[in-house]
Formats: C-alpha cells, sequence, structure tokens
C-alpha cells in the first residue's frame, strides 16, 4: 500500500465534525500535490519521502505521565496546555483565568467560539500549494485555541507542550493550532515540541492572526531526539500597526522543516523572525522562511544562525516579496552558518522579489568554518580544544537566544545550548 492510500484509508476513520467539506478539499489538495520531492524546488535539499515511514496509525489514547518532562517550567506562572500524542491532556495542563483571554483545545472550543473559528480557521495557509498544510488540514483534530479579545494585556505567558511519547514508531500526529490576537492586545507564547520515545513524525500547523497596534511575542522551541521527523508550518497574518517576534530554536531532528511566513498585511506592522539550529551526527534542519510585504510602511528582519558538526546538513531558504504597492518596505535578512566538520554541509538561498521601486531591502548568506586564529587564541591561553571549540560555538549562536524576551525562557534556552556544547561557562 502506498503512503497516499494509507492516507486515504486513515481518512475514512477519523471524526470530520463540522468541516467534512474543508477537509475533504485538503485531501483531494493532497492527493493533486502528492508527497513533495527533490523535483519540486522548494523541497530540493530535503528528501523526506525517505524518512516518512510505509504505514502510518492514529492514535487516540494517551500513554504518558508528562509532570516530570515538563518541571522545568513548574515554577513559571502561567498558562500551560498539554498534548499527548496530539491529545489534549486536561490533567496536565493548568489554565489561569483572565478576563479577555480564552485558551485550550482547539476541538473543544471551537464550537463555543464558532464564528471565531470560521472566520480565521484555514485562512492563513494555502492548501493548494503547501502539501504537509494540506495534510494537515484533512486531519488534524486537536491542538491549541488561543483567544485574545480586544485591548487584554495578558500578564503571564501561555506554554503549549506537545509530547511524543508513543511506544510505536508508526504514529500520525496532526496537531492545529489557532491564535487570535484581537486589536491593542498583547500575548507571550511558547510552544515547545518533545519526543521522548524513539522514531517519531509530526505535522503541525499554526495559524496566528494579529489585529490592529497589536503584539505577539512567539518561541518555538524544538528540543526533541535525534530520532523525531517534523514539518512545521506557523503562518502569520498582520494587521495594521501589529508587532510579531518569532524566534525558532531547533537543538535535535532526525529531519526538522520549518516554514515560518509572515504576511504584512496592514501599514506599519512589524515582523522579527530569529532562529537558532544545532545540527549534529546525521540531522537535517530545513528553515523556509517567507515575509510577503504588501502594503506600505513596513518593516521586517530576519537573522538566522546554525551550527552544523558531524554529517549534518542545514537548509536556509529565506523569501523577502515586496509588492507593487508596498513602498517605504523596509526589509533586512541575514543567514550564517557555522561548519565544526569537513562531513557538514549547508545549502543557504536568500531571495529578494521587488516589485516596488522606494523601499529599503537587503540581504547576506554566509557559510564557513571556526576562525583558526580564534580558536588559537584560547588554546593559547591553557583551554582544551574541545572547550575552546565550545567556547566560540556558544558566543556565535547566544545571540538569538539572548533576544528572547521571557527572562526564565532565555535562561532555560542558555542552559540548553551549553548542555548542547557540551560546555560550563
Amino acid at each position: 500500500m502506498s503512503f497516499t492510500d494509507n492516507i486515504e484509508t486513515i481518512f475514512e476513520t477519523i471524526d470530520k465534525d463540522n468541516l467534512s467539506a474543508v477537509r475533504e478539499s485538503a485531501l483531494s489538495s493532497f492527493k493533486t500535490l502528492g508527497l513533495p520531492s527533490a523535483r519540486h524546488e522548494e523541497w530540493k535539499y530535503t528528501h523526506i519521502k525517505t524518512k516518512l515511514p510505509e504505514t502510518l496509525r492514529l492514535v487516540a489514547s494517551q500513554e504518558s505521565q508528562v509532570a516530570s518532562k515538563l518541571k522545568y517550567f513548574n515554577s513559571i506562572k502561567g498558562t500551560k496546555l498539554v498534548f499527548i500524542n496530539g491529545v489534549f491532556s486536561a490533567e496536565s495542563s493548568v489554565i489561569i483565568d483572565q478576563s479577555g483571554l480564552t485558551v485550550g483545545s482547539l476541538k473543544e472550543l471551537s464550537s463555543q467560539h464558532e464564528a471565531i473559528f470560521t472566520k480565521h480557521f484555514n485562512k492563513a495557509t494555502d492548501i493548494s500549494k503547501e502539501n504537509f498544510a494540506a495534510l494537515n488540514t484533512a486531519f488534524a483534530q486537536d491542538g491549541a485555541f488561543i483567544y485574545v479579545k480586544k485591548n487584554t494585556i495578558v500578564e503571564a505567558p501561555v506554554f503549549v507542550f506537545h509530547i511524543y511519547d508513543h511506544a510505536s514508531a508508526d504514529i500520525f500526529t496532526q496537531s492545529r493550532n489557532l491564535i487570535v490576537v484581537e486589536e491593542n492586545a498583547d500575548i507571550t507564547i511558547v510552544e515547545d515540541f518533545q519526543n521522548n520515545n524513539g522514531e517519531k513524525f509530526y505535522n503541525h500547523v499554526s495559524e496566528v492572526f494579529i489585529g490592529q497596534n497589536a503584539e505577539v511575542n512567539y518561541s518555538l522551541l524544538q528540543l526533541h531526539n535525534q530520532h523525531t521527523t517534523s514539518v512545521n508550518y506557523v503562518e502569520a497574518r498582520l494587521e495594521k500597526d501589529a508587532r510579531y517576534h518569532i524566534t525558532t530554536v531547533t537543538l535535535d531532528g532526525k529531519l526538522v522543516r520549518n516554514n515560518i511566513n509572515a504576511y504584512m498585511d496592514g501599514e506599519n506592522s512589524l515582523a522579527t523572525l530569529n532562529g537558532l539550529y544545532i545540527g549534529k551526527e546525521a540531522n537535517h534542519i530545513d528553515n523556509h522562511i517567507l515575509v510577503d510585504h504588501r502594503v506600505p510602511n513596513c518593516n521586517s528582519h530576519q537573522v538566522y544562525k546554525g551550527v552544523l558538526d558531524d554529517q549534518s546538513t542545514g537548509v536556509f531558504n529565506g523569501k523577502i516579496f515586496v509588492q507593487k504597492d508596498a513602498q517605504k518596505t523596509n526589509a533586512y535578512q541575514s543567514s550564517k552558518a557555522v561548519l565544526l566538520s569537513d562531513e557538514a554541509s549547508m545549502n543557504s538561498k536568500p531571495q529578494l522579489e521587488i516589485f516596488a521601486d522606494d523601499v529599503k531591502c537587503s540581504h547576506g548568506a554566509a557559510i564557513g568554518q571556526m576562525s583558526k586564529n580564534e580558536l588559537f587564541y584560547l588554546l593559547a591561553r591553557g583551554i582544551d580544544k574541545e572547550t575552546a571549540r565550545g567556547i566560540l560555538t556558544y558566543a556565535f549562536a547566544n545571540e538569538i537566544i539572548a533576544a528572547v524576551k521571557l527572562p526564565e525562557l532565555r535562561t532555560y534556552l542558555d542552559d540548553k545550548l551549553k548542555e548542547k556544547l557540551n560546555i560550563t561557562i
């Protein structure tokens, strides 16, 4: 049975709730698009076909006790939504009541907030062009629902934990977030993906709608193990004067594909997209970034840094579109990667497509090895080679961590980075 045949068989078994027509359309799109191959320009360097299990199955049970896995944030005040193998766990979650904020399970709250759900669900993604977004739309059963009413400042961060802890390797996990932040509102969101038990494949989509003069600070953490294959979409729509800051941190993964897209739909909006990825052994980490400037007077800023060791590979494909009407655009993009071994490789493709004439746009990409002079400087002061290499790598990578606004999260990620680099400073 082919992958597509397997998908169609599973589709007949799922609860299509009130989205039957949407799901049918999404499945049709996926069948038309098929699985991407090296012949698809957007997947030229990422051969995901070879990483997918031949057969997949849904799981409805929760098999994990997650308290110990989340203990590092127990002391932080905030709402914590926990999803185990794609299923919302009310027992493990902690929801803090605040006026103007609604958070919880998408499956449960979509019917209670039907107008909000209908207006926004599947409106930020393009299932006619994106294979895995279409697949997710056809199958996703649950995820986080976050709705912030206008003029609401959410006082404590909202954490969304995805725990993959099923014993089997053929689990078919599709999760979906819907995040709606109305005008003059403000929220900090931390989304954390953890695989604690062998080979896993997950496909995740987040749709983020940011209203006029609203602000969203979003941290996306991929701290899972080297047996994880994942595809992740974060699709954000920005209205007038909106502010959007997203930081993606990937510290492991067999194959990780991130699609981070921001659409500047309102004037004077701002998008800041930062990323850090560390590859070791045979890790493959692919970051596809898109910022689409559609209206005048908008600003975007991208900085991505990668560290690749052993036989790991990295991909950075950063696109900036400046549409005809988007005069006075200011867009900046930077991609830098350090190769720590002769076997590591990096594929970088910065892109600018500009159809307006009164703009300031720049991009740059650099790939290189560690500075021999800097390494010699530390060695000459009695520091062993591995520690010296770790210190220099930490100094290069920590710029992204230092920009994280939540202090407790910044400290946690700093410790994780040091642990990954095997240094104590």
